[in-house]
Parts: C-alpha cells; sequence; structure tokens
C-alpha cells in the first residue's frame, strides 16, 4: 500500500519502515541479555531455588523461563506505556475522539510519535518470531499468533494512512491492562498471593472497562462514526480504507471478547479459592487443578493498534 501524503510536512515516509526492523533487533538483543544477566537470576532469587540439581528440574526450569518472559514484558509495557503518556498528555485530541480524524490526511506526526510506532511496530514483529523459536508453546498459539500479526498489520497500516492519532490511542488503551497482567503473574511466581489477587483485579477491570467498553462505543464509533462526520468534505471518500481499517478493528474486538472468556473463567475460579489467583486455564493440561500458572500471556499483547 502506498504512503498516504498530506499536504503539511512532518508525515509518514516509507524508509521509516526501517527502523522497525531496527527496533525488532533491538527488542532480541535486548531481550537475549536481560534474560541471561538479569531476568533469570532475578527469577531463580524470586522463586526462592537455591539447588543447582532443583534448578535443572524440568518443573522448576519452566517456572523460571515463564517468570522471566513475565519480566521482559513488564519491563517493555511499562516502558511504553510511561512513553506514550508523556507524548499525549498535551495533546487535544488525547481526549476528545472527534479530533482523531480532523484535519486528515494533513495532519503533522512529531519525531517522538513517529519513534513509538516504529518501536511499537518492531515490537511485534519480534515478537511474532519469539512465539515461533523462544516463549513457551501454550495452548493457544494459534490465537496468539494471529493476534501479533494482526496487530503489525494494523499498526504499519494505520501508520501508512496517516490515522496515527486514533492509533496511539489504541495502543495506549491495550498496554495498560498488560502492565497489570504482567505484575500479577510475577507476584503469583514469587507465591505474594494478595498482591497477585489485587494485580488480576485491576488486570480485570482494565480489560473490560478499556478493551471492552471504551474501545468498542468510543474508539471504534469514531472510526466508523465521527470519521464520516469529519471527512464529509472530501469529494472522494477513502472508502477502502474506512471498510478495511474497521474491519480490524471489529477482529481486534473478537480477540478481545474470546479472552475475556478466560479473563471471567478466572475470575469465577478465583472467588472459588477464596481470592488466591488460579493457574493458566490455557496450558493444555487435564486437570484444571495440574494447570501450571496463568492466564494470558500479553494479549497484548493481547497482548493491537492493537495489545
Amino acid at each position: 500500500m502506498e504512503v498516504i501524503r498530506g499536504s503539511s510536512g512532518g508525515g509518514p515516509e516509507p524508509g521509516n519502515f526501517l527502523l522497525v526492523l531496527y527496533f525488532a533487533f533491538g527488542s532480541f538483543v535486548a531481550r537475549f541479555l536481560l534474560d541471561r544477566f538479569l531476568y533469570k537470576p532475578c527469577a531463580i532469587r524470586l522463586l526462592g531455588i537455591k539447588s543447582i540439581l532443583k534448578m535443572n528440574d524440568e518443573t522448576s526450569w519452566s517456572k523460571i523461563v515463564k517468570c522471566s518472559e513475565s519480566m521482559w514484558k513488564l519491563t517493555y509495557y511499562a516502558t511504553v506505556q510511561i512513553w506514550v503518556l508523556s507524548i499525549i498528555k498535551q495533546e487535544p485530541w488525547s481526549l476528545d475522539t472527534k479530533e482523531y480524524f480532523k484535519g486528515w490526511p494533513n495532519q503533522q506526526l512529531k519525531p517522538t510519535l513517529m519513534l513509538f510506532y516504529m518501536c511499537q511496530c518492531g515490537f511485534y514483529v519480534y515478537s511474532i518470531g519469539a512465539l515461533i523459536a523462544w516463549e513457551t508453546r501454550r495452548k493457544d498459539f494459534s490465537i496468539m499468533m494471529s493476534h501479533h500479526i494482526v496487530t503489525s498489520v494494523l499498526i504499519a497500516f494505520s501508520y501508512i494512512t496517516r490515522f496515527f492519532r486514533i492509533g496511539t490511542i489504541i495502543l495506549a488503551l491495550h498496554d495498560t491492562s498488560d502492565v497489570f497482567l504482567e505484575a500479577a503473574k510475577l507476584f503469583k511466581y514469587s507465591e505474594k498471593e494478595m498482591a497477585a489477587s489485587l494485580c488480576f483485579g485491576l488486570f480485570a477491570i482494565s480489560w473490560l472497562m478499556l478493551r471492552l467498553v471504551y474501545f468498542p462505543f468510543w474508539i471504534i464509533k469514531s472510526s466508523s462514526y465521527e470519521c464520516i462526520q469529519a471527512l464529509s468534505w472530501m469529494d472522494n471518500f477513502p472508502t477502502t480504507l474506512y471498510y478495511t481499517f474497521n474491519t480490524m478493528l471489529l477482529t481486534l474486538l473478537v480477540f478481545h471478547t474470546y479472552w475475556w472468556k478466560l479473563i471471567f473463567a478466572m475470575i469465577m475460579r478465583q472467588m472459588s479459592n477464596k481470592g488466591q489467583v488460579g493457574e493458566d486455564i490455557r496450558s493444555g493440561e487435564k486437570d484444571l487443578q495440574s494447570q501450571i500458572l496463568f492466564l494470558i500471556d500479553a494479549m497484548p499483547d493481547d497482548t493491537f493498534p492493537f495489545s
């Protein structure tokens, strides 16, 4: 797809996507170094593993790997969340959905926002490779792979089409719940049940309010209805862009709904366990009581556009 150009300067350039490769490679290098020299040693201490023999035990090593994964994801999501909030805090469009498409396609793209976009796209490109070759294979592998691919495409698409205002807000919404999720996992691994339950509760609330309430009723409403109003002056309304973008957002909403079913099941199990966060309902074991650790990995990452 050709980059849409406006009459103002400071817009997307095809060469910007070279930064995606740099950020993807940088994510790999950072993960490798942090995993080896910081996360795994911290995970061993956090899990209270003192014996080398126990460390080499398959179950213990699996916990170390999962704990390290959560440390990496918590570091990334917390960092980019602070970053994006610092970028949008003074932007008039951050709290007004009607401003998302006002002046399109002549909206100026600031360098800090461009770097944020390329970083996020690079991270999800890296995540596709990590899911295949690095991270623990879980029951919902195909769902997570689809999620990462859709996320990468949606980020790139919104950037190319200059929909970066609404795209930035979507990224900010999704990373919020991921921070709480990874924090809950770390507290669970270290057997701090009260803190794990608190973070899981914040995760569930943020997921429900941001991804299943604000996202469809504010974000998708803006992209499907307010977009038409804002661009009604154009002789040739971008119909193809309109339907493509909204189809991807609705696909993202389907992922949110699927994962909410798992989250709700976790809430019910947590209540039955008197407030303790339960085990991972995705991990593929037949006996629910023996399933290892927990909920959903990075919805972003679910970890979209686009966690």
